[in-house]
């Protein structure tokens, strides 16, 4: 048995949308449309009091496509005489079975054009598919588009809907997920021994970004600054992160040569859950943080892994933490990270915060957070 966290459908209606254009859309979309609309209200940044054409849309969407329940009644009427699937009759019969928005429905960049339509965005926009780290490269494309001077305002998010049989039936097979009865495989425990795999969640999140000049002329009170984000690719086309923690020190090193020394630290880790992954991340870690202390924390355990847009969303919850002065506590026996102590707990002094992000091929991802 395999479980995450299922976040039920919306219907259309129930957001205040026109139902049809969303009718045959895939869940992901809709609970897409939802947040963006959710992080401009937030914001302050209602219909009308902004140029449509300088806010822009910055989105990750990687994990569509599955959808073969499409397709099982155009299988059902093209069985032949001898029980097998006959192609013939799939072509003459079978196709009329297959809904004409079939394809539209599952293509990844459905989700950037429902939140640009119905937010009324028209500034400059990117699309990203590169799985976990996915909202890595959103954010780094709005930072890009925010500093040229494209954009003034950036939307910058997405959503995944990972917790479906096709998916969960990839990941099992490449070993990376937890399976067994809930008691045994949640909560997840990242860095421990007894650690099973990734617990995948449905889920949508999404940040606005500006420069300070602009949110300081529309009276914004920000939660705090991006000081740095580091990607970093190895393109090795191997399933795990090498085991010396090499990728976890490319991105760390340089983002801790910002920080101070003494001020203080908190880690949100990545912590997929994975003892092959975990391990690599703990490596890297100790061996970035040689001399320096601070805390360090999982999301995953408490949410899933959104896969696409977990990196947005754990950014979310250290923009949350650096906001309130408050952390995350482990679920289970806290791991040991030379160096640092499992929390963080309640600290007026907290600071800096940084984001970690791992994914296949060495893809890996980090962002430092300054309060403000």
């Amino acid at each position: 048995m395999k479980v995450g966290g299922w976040v039920p459908d919306l219907a259309p209606n129930e957001m205040g949308l026109f139902h049809n254009k969303l009718r045959g859309m895939g869940k992901y979309v809709r609970i897409g449309v939802l947040a963006a609309q959710q992080a401009l209200t937030s914001a302050g940044l209602k219909q009308g009091t902004f140029d449509p054409d300088r806010v822009g849309a910055f989105i990750a969407s990687g994990t569509y496509g599955n959808n073969a329940e499409g397709l099982f009644r155009a299988f059902a009427c093209s069985v032949g005489d001898d029980g097998e699937l006959n192609l013939e009759r799939l072509a003459q019969e079978g196709i009329d079975c297959v809904h004409p928005w079939w394809l539209l429905s599952t293509i990844s960049n459905n989700l950037i054009f429902f939140v640009t339509h119905f937010l009324n965005l028209k500034g400059a926009n990117t699309n990203c598919c590169n799985s976990a780290v996915a909202g890595a490269y959103a954010m780094d494309r709005a930072i890009e588009s925010l500093r040229r001077g494209e954009v003034d305002v950036a939307l910058v998010g997405g959503a995944d809907c990972p917790v479906n049989w096709q998916l969960l039936s990839d990941l099992s097979t490449l070993g990376f997920l937890a399976e067994g009865p809930p008691e045994e495989v949640l909560p997840s425990k990242p860095f421990h021994p007894e650690s099973l795999g990734a617990v995948m969640a449905d889920g949508a999140a999404f940040l606005i970004l500006e420069r300070e000049d602009r949110a300081n002329s529309r009276g914004a009170s920000p939660w705090a600054e991006i000081r740095a984000l580091e990607l970093h690719a190895s393109l090795a086309g191997d399933m795990h992160p090498s085991a010396s923690g090499g990728e976890m020190i490319k991105i760390l090193g340089p983002l801790l040569d910002l920080i101070p020394r003494g001020k203080t630290l908190a880690l949100n880790t990545s912590a997929v859950g994975h003892p092959i992954w975990d391990n690599a991340e703990k490596v890297g870690i100790e061996k970035a943080m040689a001399g320096r202390s601070g805390w360090f924390y999982a999301t995953k355990p408490w949410l899933g892994h959104s896969f696409s847009i977990s990196f947005i969303l754990e950014t979310v919850v250290s923009l949350l933490g650096l906001k309130d002065r408050r952390g995350l506590a482990f679920q289970s026996s806290p791991p040991a990270i030379a160096g640092m102590f499992a929390g963080p707990p309640d600290d007026p002094s907290r600071e800096w915060e940084i984001n970690l992000g791992q994914c296949f091929g060495g893809n890996t991802a980090g962002v430092l957070l300054h309060v403000l």
